[in-house]
């Protein structure tokens, strides 16, 4: 094997190692021109052990290369020297978005003979060229980086990215672990970012804009179907997806014909202004099929925004939140940046108020969470923090995994952007449950973001912060959205045929030490107790109330039993305690 391409992150909670299209674009380009090229995504330890099993085979790479972003790069520094240490014959690579702020004394530190500078398909092969074929020179390949015999780092001209996407081939999804969980179709339509934004890792990489052509997206998107029919979520990665309006239409229209033949949903990102600036896509990609859209938000403060560099305003990210519902878009994502350019405690107030009133405008629709600031390499505010009111934490840097303060402000330091950081995440979720427990949710988002979820994958902060948390409502929705069980006013006339099932195992939520049993604090009178053990699933209406009646009032003496039973049986369903299966 000549080369064996790793991503790999420590554990991270709730992290689970996905797509990387490039490095398996990679991985595809360097089989076509013959050579013997692997992927291996993976945590730490599973990366680590991979590597040591397969150095132990006959067929082992000659090159690792080491995929690089923000979160990884500590691993990485810690990986390359494991590596070489014990296999010192093996020549080492880097390529990825941190690769840019890379020095000498990293490549030293890790043995890594070069590191690629933005997109690698022309460059990979040079690389290959140079160390598995012995030809050329390190300084005639244009968008490296490495040491000189004396140690300083030589940066070769950058090269010029690729303009016709549709000569690279497309990524083998079989590859990568989101599929094997999730049946995920990644697509990464096109590259590039015109907006540039002060904190992007664009600042570093390519800005011009390139795409695939819809011919051959869709050609892409139809094979993976017509070879996995099972797949039923295609993740759009680009970032400017929604860039022009008159593609992404065009698009909307061939991805609907997909849809006549497979069962499939899909998400992309989106830039507010696009939106804004042309509302028919948001009804067309609902239309399509679309059920959740991110945003970039950053900021709720205007002040801030002008800092990132956005291009767009507190008003207008309210006009085009309500305009995605309004269009039927039930899941609206985005995110919110603590300790940026400026931030004081007024602005993440401003940023705190607009997300509350997006939750109230959008309940249960739009979600959120905040994150802290980081400084990504040779980005505007990186480059020049002091220009934007911000100072970097350089030495925190190896530490991060995304959850601590990398940055800090005139009136805010590490400790202030930490507590803030927390006490907004937990308001946030507080209110959410709020929202949920005022009933201003209505039922119909919380039935789409189950069945979204249990059909094709989709994620819900909603889900995750709030449901699943109230174990008996989490039950009933997820009863509720398998459009087995219906609640008693949509069975009609046919009440009396129908099962009566409980929500939840009665003896792990049932307290029977006091005078009358209790679930939940609350008090069961005789006839909701004796009702609801009889709710097992398997007695249709007209059973539970004949037996309940032989228990409660065998000698027939109340004649408003029947109409007691059915209060009760109300009540319990008002309290998500039972719900109705269809007879």
């Amino acid at each position: 094997m000549e080369l064996l391409l790793i991503k790999s992150h420590r554990y991270v909670s709730g992290y689970i190692p996905g797509s990387n299209l490039g490095m398996n674009i990679l991985t595809q380009l360097l089989r076509q021109k013959g050579y013997q090229a692997e992927m291996f995504q993976g945590y730490a330890k599973e990366a680590l052990d991979y590597v040591n099993a397969l150095m132990e085979n006959e067929d082992k790479p000659k090159i690792i290369g080491f995929y690089c972003d923000f979160n990884n790069i500590h691993w990485v520094k810690t990986f390359a020297q494991e590596v070489k240490k014990r296999y010192p014959e093996v020549i080492l690579l880097a390529g990825g978005p941190q690769t840019a702020g890379m020095d000498a004394d990293f490549l030293k530190a890790t043995a890594i003979e070069a590191a690629c500078i933005g997109e690698g398909e022309e460059t990979i092969l040079e690389l290959m060229d140079y160390f598995i074929e012995k030809k050329g020179s390190l300084n005639d390949i244009q968008g490296i980086i490495f040491r000189d015999e004396n140690g300083a780092l030589v940066e070769t001209e950058p090269r010029k990215p690729p303009e016709d996407l549709d000569d690279i081939p497309w990524p083998d999804i079989t590859l990568t672990n989101d599929y094997k969980y999730y049946r995920l179709l990644p697509i990464l339509t096109g590259r590039g970012c015109p907006f540039g934004c002060t904190f992007c890792y664009e600042g570093a990489n390519a800005k011009r804009v390139r795409r695939h052509s819809v011919p051959s997206l869709m050609t892409e998107i139809r094979e993976n179907f017509e070879r996995d029919p099972a797949i039923n979520y295609i993740n759009f990665l680009d970032d400017t997806f929604t860039l022009d309006h008159k593609r992404v239409n065009q698009i909307c229209q061939e991805i609907k014909e997909i849809r006549g033949n497979y069962d499939f949903v899909w998400f992309a990102s989106a830039h507010i202004s696009t939106i804004d600036k042309h509302r028919e896509m948001a009804k067309n990609m609902a239309d399509a099929g679309l059920k959740k859209i991110f945003f970039g938000l950053e900021s709720g403060s205007d002040e801030v925004l002008k800092s990132y560099n956005k291009k767009i305003s507190r008003k207008m990210v309210v006009d085009v939140i309500d305009h995605c519902v309004e269009s039927g878009i039930h899941g609206i994502s985005g995110n919110i940046i603590i300790g940026g350019p400026h931030e004081t405690r007024e602005t993440i107030a401003e940023s705190e108020d607009l997300i509350m009133e997006l939750l109230y405008r959008a309940p249960g629709q739009f979600e959120t969470a905040y994150f802290s600031f980081l400084p990504y390499p040779k980005t505007p505010i990186t480059l020049n923090p002091e220009k934007f009111g911000m100072s970097i934490y350089e030495e925190l840097i190896d530490c991060c995994n995304e959850d601590i303060p990398l940055s800090r402000t005139k009136e805010l330091d590490f400790t202030d952007l930490i507590n803030i950081r927390l006490q907004a995440n937990k308001r946030l979720q507080n209110e959410m449950r709020k929202i949920y427990f005022d009933g201003k949710i209505p039922e119909a988002v919380i039935l789409d973001s189950y069945r979204l979820g249990r059909q094709y994958g989709v994620f819900t902060r909603w889900n995750d912060y709030v449901y699943k948390n109230i174990p008996i409502d989490d039950a009933y929705w997820k009863m509720r959205a398998s459009d087995e069980y219906v609640i008693h006013d949509q069975l009609g006339k046919n009440d009396e045929a129908a099962i009566i099932h409980r929500t939840f195992e009665l003896w792990l939520y049932t307290d029977v030490s006091g005078e009358k049993p209790q679930i939940f604090e609350q008090e069961l009178d005789q006839i909701d107790y004796t009702l609801l053990k009889l709710c097992n699933g398997k007695l249709s209406k007209k059973e539970i109330l004949q037996q309940g009646k032989m228990k409660l009032d065998p000698q027939g003496k109340n004649a408003d039993f029947y109409r007691q039973a059915q209060q009760a049986l109300n009540k319990m369903e008002g309290n998500k305690w039972i719900l109705y299966r269809k007879p």
